[in-house]
């Protein structure tokens, strides 16, 4: 993927960002391997949602890249689901001290995991309220 075409499906700097969460994400810094047609990554997250995992990380790949996930809770819960790449943060635009990286969508997620992930989160302090 070419650094224009990143940039165009990251936020810009200038253009504050939308929030679209539907629900409270927490801190957590866990590996994530991730496999999708022709490639193996492996990254760490820096937070999850029951919805999803942002994972930090200079590759970065096209939006809608459909891919599997697996990462450990601290608890040593291992989680493998599908998952999708829904937005981005190129490593180019400028930030701030956000970390370069992409948020996945989690897909078809055993119901056992979702409730284990809900539980931790409930455990945690939220970093990010609803308004």
């Amino acid at each position: 993927m070419t650094d224009v075409y990143r940039r165009t499906l990251s936020t810009p700097a200038t253009v504050p960002a939308i929030e679209r969460r539907t629900s409270a994400r927490v801190d957590i810094c866990v590996d994530v391997g991730f496999l999708c047609e022709a490639c193996f990554y492996a990254g760490l997250t820096s937070d999850i949602s029951e919805g999803g995992v942002f994972v930090a990380s200079h590759v970065l790949l096209p939006l809608g890249t459909e891919l599997a996930l697996t990462f450990a809770l601290p608890d040593g819960h291992e989680v493998t689901t599908a998952g999708v790449v829904r937005w981005v943060r190129d490593p180019n635009d400028q930030h701030g001290p956000d970390a370069p990286g992409m948020g996945i969508q989690f897909r078809a997620l055993k119901a056992t995991d979702l409730g284990i992930i809900r539980e931790f989160i409930a455990r945690r302090e939220p970093i990010f309220f609803e308004a």
